[in-house]
């Protein structure tokens, strides 16, 4: 069952920020892109890399580890292992498919910032 959760004030970030917040158990990264807020899973699905700690750039997430990227708004992925090249790109793309990351809704309310998830 889904609830909303909030997560933080609605100038919690500057545009163009992202931070790390926890809701129940579940590390969720909060972005500010062109004043709305997106919110996905807060370790990359590859590597399980911090992205808090990875670089935003418009609505494009990079992830720390690896380089791979994901559009905060969908969590989709933009590209796959940027940083590994060569033979080791082939190998780590056979053993791991690129995978876009969870994203849950948001709103703002009351002065808040809110999450839904489950």
């Amino acid at each position: 069952m889904e609830e909303w959760k909030p997560v933080g004030a609605d100038d919690m970030l500057r545009d163009g920020s992202m931070t790390e917040v926890r809701v129940n158990d579940t590390r969720v990264l909060i972005a500010r892109v062109q004043g709305s807020y997106y919110a996905v899973q807060g370790t990359c699905a590859h590597l399980r890399g911090k992205l808090a700690d990875g670089k935003l750039d418009g609505f494009v997430l990079q992830c720390p580890r690896h380089g791979s990227q994901f559009d905060v708004r969908d969590g989709r992925v933009v590209a796959w292992i940027t940083k590994i090249t060569g033979l080791a790109r082939n190998i780590a793309e056979t053993v791991k498919r690129p995978q876009p990351l969870h994203s849950y809704r948001t709103r703002m309310q009351d002065g808040r910032v809110w999450v839904e998830i489950a």
